[in-house]
């Protein structure tokens, strides 16, 4: 043992020793006084504590002739002890237990050197400091507020968290981390302009919608019908297409969002599908075509020869002959086209995936230019397991509407949206590869078109775009919020270099056996300011915002029902669900229906 561990170790029984001998002083004479009715004079300041361990009761003086009650006295001292030790074990248990909790650690993080202050927070990431860009950002408002120019991400050291508009937001967080809870229904709620939003689950559109249609019109896009909504958008692929460059991107735009062309190897394939299914949609315009006719056209080469025909009378010059030389062409070639084509028409196999493609007389036409005049809404909903045959008209769909929004942007004032548009692409790489995402996160800022991109981890877009694609997702994203729980270690020791260092300070002390007494030493280094481990173990309230070239930021998260509006929330919530429950149990109860009638027999059997 150390001289200071002895140390430490006698400093303790001295301290407990006196600890008892005024508590043992206080029952002795505290008994003797209700027994004989006046205190006993104590011999020594440890005659209580002597008394209880020998039961010698000489070591007070009683008048009177009143004997003093040792046996009561030893009894009270027996049970003060053992009230001591509970006590001290609780004290124990509650030190380790409050060291071992998320409060400490949170403590502990907001102490060390490293982290934004508070009045860095002021100057650069508060209300007040987005607003000093809010005649630019928003000209259309003469009295903004700082969620009309400013994602609110968290608050820290008493202020909210504001990172601009002008900013490409990407939020990671492994699932059930609480992102939707915690951050992507109130920033729906909180964006006043037109606003795009994705999801694999329809838990964001029942918090926010009843919210968002006091703003403006809401549409939902769900052909997959997962959302409960009683009447979806129907959108049409074909309108618009009568214009040539309007069919090529929006045939590219499909094929990419089918993850063909995701890869080295396949992107050559995915460019000369995006071709033919771009003057597929050409000839289906111009030849006043539906979207069974689409699908017709692309499960085959053979069946395209009146999409060939089409093209030649009425289409783009050119386009007809060099559909026909496609599917004329050598036999492994127009296979390898035709792959692309193929998947991406699949889907529209499916009766109620086709129906959402194909708008009914008298249904709302859906106008790219109308949606970004005002606060409008729309939901892209799809599934995780088959968003991935969908997820090329779904990506379609966000890419026209976004191609409009720059064209709008170049003709307007400063090059910018009047009003801006929000995209809150929360799943997205579940949902579909959009291939003009690393764009949008790059420059859509200047323009008016504001990302705010949710992944569960940055393999995950590493999946659905390339490697070098998701880097730049990345590296686009000027202000990056992370949550707890990632596994990703490598990924985790970048966010631990891109966090930085903070100063410590470290003491050693030793001794020897040839010399009395101790040396003590002190180290100064530098360490990441959040280990590995550390920002793994990040609690479901806190996150991290690495923001431009500012320092860290460690945040406080919030649900969505402590928002002043929560109650305005929680009604449409309510709400909605009725709505929900109400289309899911129709439709339940149709396919019990469909599923108890009869098999009809059919000839030859008995």
């Amino acid at each position: 043992m150390s001289n200071s561990t002895a140390g430490k170790a006698l400093a303790v029984v001295i301290a407990g020793a006196m600890v008892l001998a005024v508590a043992f002083e206080f029952i002795a004479e505290a008994t003797t006084a209700i027994a004989c009715g006046h205190r006993p004079k104590p011999g020594s300041m440890f005659s209580g504590l002597w008394l209880a361990v020998t039961g010698d009761a000489a070591v007070y003086d009683t008048a009177g002739g009143c004997v003093l009650p040792a046996g009561w006295i030893r009894g009270l001292d027996l049970a003060a002890l053992m009230l001591l030790i509970a006590l001290a074990w609780w004290v124990v248990r509650a030190v380790r237990h409050y060291r071992e909790s998320d409060r400490a650690f949170i403590t502990d993080l907001r102490t060390r050197p490293g982290f934004a202050t508070a009045s860095e927070i002021r100057d650069h990431l508060s209300g007040k400091a987005v607003l000093r860009r809010a005649e630019q950002l928003r000209p259309d408002l003469a009295r903004p507020t700082a969620t009309d120019v400013g994602w609110r991400v968290g608050r820290a050291r008493g202020h909210d968290v504001y990172v601009s508009i002008e900013d490409s937001v990407a939020l990671e967080g492994p699932p059930r981390s609480g992102k939707g809870y915690r951050v992507l229904i109130s920033a729906i709620v909180d964006w006043s302009g037109p606003l795009i939003t994705t999801s694999t689950t329809n838990d964001n559109l029942t918090a926010t919608m009843k919210v968002r249609e006091t703003r403006g019109r809401v549409h939902v896009f769900d052909p997959q019908g997962l959302s409960g909504v009683r009447h979806p958008l129907r959108v049409s692929p074909i309108v618009g297409c009568d214009d040539p460059l309007v069919a090529m991107q929006r045939g590219a735009a499909i094929i990419t969002g089918t993850a063909l062309g995701s890869s080295a190897t396949n992107g050559e394939w995915a460019q000369a599908s995006g071709v033919v299914l771009g003057r597929l949609l050409h000839a289906a315009a111009v030849g006043g075509k539906n979207i069974a006719d689409l699908y017709d056209w692309g499960t085959s080469p053979a069946q395209t020869r009146t999409a060939v025909d089409i093209l030649k009378a009425d289409g783009a010059p050119g386009w007809g002959d060099s559909l026909d030389a496609t599917i004329n062409g050598d036999e492994k070639l127009v296979s390898s086209i035709w792959f692309g084509v193929q998947g991406a028409v699949a889907p529209l196999a499916v009766p109620q995936i086709r129906d959402a493609l194909l708008p009914r007389p008298g249904d709302p036409v859906f106008d790219p230019h109308e949606f970004l005049d005002a606060a409008n809404t729309l939901y892209l909903i799809g599934s995780s397991s088959g968003a991935s045959a969908m997820g090329g008209w779904l990506g379609a769909l966000l890419d026209d509407i976004v191609e409009v929004a720059r064209t709008t942007a170049l003709a307007s004032p400063g090059s910018r949206l009047p009003h801006p548009l929000g995209l809150i692409l929360d799943e997205i790489a579940n949902m579909f590869r959009w291939g003009n995402l690393p764009r949008i996160m790059a420059d859509g800022g200047g323009r008016g078109i504001c990302t705010f991109i949710v992944l569960q981890a940055l393999s995950q877009a590493e999946t659905s775009w390339s490697r070098a694609e998701a880097d730049t997702i990345w590296a686009a994203a000027t202000a990056k919020v992370l949550l707890g729980g990632a596994s990703h270690v490598n990924h985790l020791r970048d966010i631990e270099s891109l966090l930085g260092t903070r100063d410590t300070r470290r003491e050693q002390r030793s001794w020897t056996t040839r010399e009395t007494g101790h040396s003590t030493s002190e180290q100064h280094e530098r360490r990441p300011l959040m280990s590995v481990d550390e920002i793994r173990r990040l609690p479901p309230k806190v996150g991290l915002l690495a923001y431009r070239n500012r320092r860290s930021v460690l945040l406080d998260l919030a649900g969505w029902d402590e928002r002043p509006d929560a109650h305005t929330i929680s009604a449409g919530k309510r709400q909605t669900e009725i709505e929900q429950r109400g289309v899911f149990g129709a439709a339940h109860r149709v396919q019990e229906t469909a599923d108890a009638a009869p098999i009809p027999e059919t000839e030859g059997e008995s």
